[in-house]
């Protein structure tokens, strides 16, 4: 055999092998569209605020122009115009515009199992991680949605893999090139939502401190910085000055008792379901009790009277109007992706399996989790793996280094909504593939060398949750779109209509251009007081305030006796995976003294 052949032959078995190590990433990758079918994603409505997103990059696509609508309090940025891609492509409607987010997922989760494997996780662990990642109740139903948290969610990854490239780098320039692709890509993929800017902000200059000796690349890094910190100001100058953009306060008008009290039960809260939502990894670390001695067995005792006892003690006080249960959380956040579906209410939906004996095995395998992950760090280590390769080796001190004040800031930058009380779960998502990453890579290192097939059930069990409790809120919105289209068949005016949310916000933008919102600042005058309107006390509205052009006659509701229960036309059935299959939506008729 030649030389020229000895080449070739070694140069196809190298892309060969390549070729195969991306196989798991691209399996990833295939589940949200998989996940997409079997749900069914499909409602001409908006799903929680992306009605508002929606509506602006339709406006786009027809103008050119980004017009805010008085609602987003994110830039949207490169989502919009990869939103009015599908538009020009396929024609408007919500399915389309939703779709661009399947996409984004799909690439998040073919990136985040490389940035777990090159944060040094094997094949197989990297693509369980991923996987819990992927098909949470957290992550599942915003991959169906337009909202920006996938969109931000895939800018951080992407910077991350790109810092984790530099670090790894077996040249200068190779270093060089990652690293000010890493700053100058997250600094315009963070227009989408202005938090994911923390990647050039910190992230990468947090990797820069670690690549310091190199002079070269410490000043080709630290201009790709400098333009992208540029980017940054002057993309929030444009935003701020922006018609109709609603500008969000990075330091609380007041910040006293109450407020630091709402703040430390959001953490608390968020700690929990963090922890519940990687059971699947979290789990696993059980199986180091099996080698139990006296010290591990006295730590878990201590964690029991520290943690558990004072947490049922706190139940029952109810501190700070917040039922505790271990520290996970109060009555509707400990399984707040099994009732309220990631801050997207489904009213009209029963979660039969979110029973409070669920709600109890759920906490008792957290508290287990976590009990076992402490006991874990004073056991013998039970796996000792051969060295990693040098393509992917990368210390704890580096990861921490890289990992740790991006998770700090970005903490804090929650921490004023918090104190104000505006604090959804979705908002946890980049500290959910972090901890992710460090749970896994620490149970190979410290535990076994791959996760156990007990890991991949309870990914299953997740999932199919996910996917039917998703599917049964499109299922949800489809029947709010009858109920609507039923009753404008009758001549009524999309204006003399109550509920849901979504549709009276989408119906203000159509009627007056933008939300009543008082946080308005441009044009000046923007906000008008809301008109006078009444409605019945169990038909309350708190929308109304924000679309003063909505004279309510009817009202879409799910309880048949609410609003004054005078059905205006037949409910309007719709089909569920969780019991009761079988929900209606009714259309009633306010009293005469509801509208103006």
């Amino acid at each position: 055999m030649s030389e020229i052949e000895q080449f070739d032959s070694r140069r196809k078995a190298t892309l060969r092998a390549t070729a195969k190590n991306y196989v798991p990433a691209i399996a990833c990758a295939f589940i949200p569209l998989l996940c997409y079918f079997v749900v069914r994603p499909f409602a001409e409505i908006g799903i929680s605020d992306d009605w508002s997103y929606i509506k602006t990059t339709q406006v786009l696509a027809q103008t050119g122009h980004i017009l805010y609508n008085g609602w987003a309090t994110a830039m949207l940025g490169w989502q919009l115009y990869f939103g009015e891609l599908f538009i020009k492509v396929l024609g408007f409607s919500f399915t389309v515009v939703r779709f661009s987010t399947v996409i984004e997922a799909m690439a998040t989760a073919f990136l985040l199992q490389r940035t777990f494997v090159r944060a040094g996780i094997n094949s197989w662990n990297a693509t369980l991680a991923t996987m819990t990642f992927i098909l949470s109740p957290l992550c599942l139903p915003l991959e169906f949605t337009f909202m920006s948290d996938i969109s931000g969610v895939l800018s951080i990854v992407v910077c991350l893999y790109m810092c984790l490239r530099a670090l790894q780098a077996e040249n200068e320039r190779s270093a060089m090139l990652w690293i000010g692709v890493a700053a100058l890509l997250n600094a315009i993929s963070g227009t989408a939502r202005q938090i994911a800017w923390l990647g050039v902000l910190v992230m990468v200059p947090s990797t820069l401190w670690l690549l310091r000796r190199n002079r070269r690349v410490l000043v080709v890094g630290c201009l790709a910085c400098i333009i992208g910190a540029s980017i940054v100001i002057v993309s929030m100058h444009w935003f701020a000055r922006q018609a109709y953009s609603i500008p969000q306060p990075l330091i609380p008008s007041r910040i006293d008792l109450s407020s630091m009290k709402r703040a430390v039960a959001f953490g608390l809260r968020s700690s929990g379901q963090l922890a519940l939502l990687a059971l699947p990894v979290l789990l696993m670390f059980a199986g180091t009790l099996r080698s139990w001695n006296r010290r591990m067995a006295a730590i878990l005792l201590a964690g029991f009277c520290c943690f558990v006892v004072p947490g049922i003690a706190l139940a029952l006080a109810r501190l700070m109007h917040v039922q505790f249960v271990f520290f996970v959380a109060d009555d509707f956040q400990i399984v707040l992706a099994f009732k309220r579906l990631n801050a997207i209410a489904v009213q009209a939906t029963h979660l039969s399996i979110a029973s409070d004996g669920l709600q109890m095995l759920l906490t008792g395998a957290v508290a287990l989790g976590l009990l076992s992950l402490v006991t874990c760090s004073f056991a013998a280590r039970l796996y000792r793996h051969e060295p990693q390769q040098s393509a992917t080796e990368i210390s704890w001190q580096k990861l921490g280094f890289l990992l740790g004040p991006f998770s700090l800031a970005y903490i804090g930058f929650l921490a004023p909504g918090a104190m104000r009380g505006e604090f959804d779960d979705r908002y946890l998502v980049p500290l959910f593939a972090i901890l992710l990453l460090v749970l896994a890579r620490y149970y190979q290192q410290r535990v076994r060398a791959n996760l156990p097939t007990a890991c991949v059930l309870l990914i299953a069990i997740f999932g199919v949750f996910s996917v039917t409790a998703a599917h049964d809120m499109f299922a949800m919105y489809r029947g709010y779109v009858s109920a609507i289209s039923q009753l404008l068949s009758t001549g009524a005016s999309a204006t003399s209509i109550s509920g849901p949310l979504e549709f009276e916000g989408w119906t203000e933008i159509e009627k007056i251009g933008y939300v009543n919102d008082p946080r308005i600042r441009f044009p000046k005058g923007a906000w008008v007081p809301p008109p006078a309107r009444s409605l019945p006390a169990d038909c309350n509205d708190d929308f109304l305030d924000w679309t003063p052009a909505i004279k309510p006659v009817y009202a879409i509701v799910g309880d048949p006796t609410a609003c004054g229960s005078q059905l205006a036309l037949p409910p309007v059935t719709y089909t569920t995976w969780i019991a009761p299959h079988i929900n209606s939506i009714y259309t009633v008729r306010l009293p005469a003294t509801a509208p103006d």
